[in-house]
């Protein structure tokens, strides 16, 4: 062999295994969006016994449904805790512009939020909005199918992203191709089908106007792990009670089974009111198959027990054995476990909510609309129950200290209250109570001086 011939060879295995990796690439690419369609399939509740039909080949399965219940959804918004009471968000100045810009902003990373968890990773884009009154906002949307170019010298940084674009599939009149976008920092660039580019368009940003929400840290891959160990426990609870509705059918009808009888003979039978006729020296029997519907049951609350306690939730199925009423430093140190996983959440998020302000930033100043840099975010957390008297000389102590107002504890009861309502609020009370005076000073003391003085 020559030289030439040996470089060509060389040459022709190097596109081969380079092809061999493009290939395998891509239908690992195609597994894991067909896997996201049953994530969302399996929260959604949406058709899920399309997964378990494979499990059933024997005909006998042809005359009962197939259960389709849904665990995912519960246990994926109990695992959603962060904007469950919102997020208090603070500027150094412009705040009331900027809460007008983000008004729709908890509402639709509480949901985000939620996919984070099911999917482990999704693409967040940011745009600039205007509604109907002229009055600009920004829109939050999420993407879960995508795919990222990542930097060389780091492979956890996106440098860009290309996703398939949504298309109206409930529109049956509307047959599109499927299109294709593709981000990065200088261009937006729509591709057909067959990777063809179709339009291209200067991207205003200098960057991708998208924020990349993970579960957790990422490890040794850009996607982080979904929410998998759910959806099988989903399964396997599906499987299992189509299981237990066939054997139940079966068990309630039972078969006639005769012995020493010729296939060949007839067997006379009518109603319950009838006398069933059969030749003499044969016997006939009904045979039930023995469904033991309580180790099943057991079988399945030990599956969504074990799969509760591997993502920090409580369940409970017993109806007599209900906890009672507790403490809330009771119940805080019963949920000690899921308050720590809780706040690793918070510190994800609070990461999340930094870097969507980061480009709230870059897109507001585009449209000519400068946000100031410093930024503050602070989760509502929700708050154990506690004794009336022990809130109020909670309450007491706070502003003795002067670590809240009457304005603010009126904001903490009165959720819809911004500050300004409260403090009209207040003032006003203040003119119907007849008194403008602060009280301060324990609220026992108050009560024992008033007390005396009765006296």
């Amino acid at each position: 062999m020559n030289l030439l011939d040996m470089y060509d060879s060389k040459n022709y295995a190097h596109d081969l295994i380079k092809q061999s990796i493009k290939n395998m690439k891509y239908e690992n690419n195609q597994s894991r969006y067909k896997f996201i369609d049953k994530l969302l399939d399996y929260y959604q509740g949406d058709d899920t016994a399309k997964y378990i039909q494979r499990f059933f080949k024997a005909t006998a399965f042809q005359e009962i449904p197939l259960m389709s219940y849904n665990v995912t959804k519960k246990m994926i918004d109990k695992m959603s805790r962060i904007y469950t009471l919102g997020a208090s968000r603070t500027l150094s100045e412009k705040q009331d512009e900027y809460n007008s810009l983000v008004r729709y902003k908890d509402f639709k990373l509480k949901h985000i939020e939620k996919m984070t968890k099911l999917v482990g990773s999704i693409a967040v884009q940011v745009s600039w909005k205007q509604n109907g009154n002229g009055l600009h906002y920004f829109e939050y949307t999420p993407f879960y199918k995508f795919d990222v170019i990542l930097n060389p010298n780091n492979p956890l940084e996106p440098l860009g992203i290309i996703y398939p674009m949504m298309m109206p599939s409930d529109d049956s009149t509307v047959a599109p191709d499927p299109l294709y976008c593709y981000w990065d920092n200088k261009f937006k660039i729509i591709y057909d089908g067959d990777m063809n580019e179709l339009e291209r368009y200067e991207n205003p940003y200098g960057r991708m106007p998208f924020v990349f929400f993970h579960k957790d840290h990422q490890i040794d891959n850009f996607f982080c792990h979904s929410a998998f160990d759910i959806i099988s426990v989903n399964e396997m609870i599906n499987i299992l009670f189509s299981e237990m509705n066939l054997g139940m059918r079966f068990q309630m009808f039972g078969q006639y089974v005769a012995t020493g009888l010729y296939q060949d003979e007839k067997i006379q039978r009518a109603g319950s009111d009838e006398i069933i006729v059969m030749p003499e020296g044969t016997d006939l029997s009904i045979v039930s198959p023995t469904v033991n519907v309580g180790d099943a049951l057991k079988l399945a609350r030990a599956m969504l027990e074990l799969v509760a306690q591997n993502n920090h939730l409580n369940i409970s199925f017993s109806e007599n054995n209900k906890d009672r009423p507790s403490s809330g430093i009771a119940l805080k140190i019963k949920d000690l476990e899921k308050f720590e996983d809780y706040q690793d959440d918070l510190e994800i998020f609070a990461h999340h909510e930094r870097s969507l302000y980061d480009l709230e930033h870059t897109i507001a100043l585009v449209n000519r609309f400068e946000l100031p840099m410093n930024f503050g975010i602070d989760f509502n957390e929700p708050e154990y129950p506690m004794m009336v008297q022990d809130e109020i000389a909670w309450n007491t102590w706070l502003l003795e200290n002067n670590m809240t107002t009457r304005a603010k504890l009126i904001q903490k009861y009165n959720k819809d209250l911004n500050d300004y309502q409260a403090k009209a609020e207040l003032k006003e009370n203040e003119k119907l109570n007849g008194t403008t005076k602060q009280q301060t000073g324990s609220i026992f003391n108050r009560v024992r001086n008033q007390a005396a003085g009765e006296e």
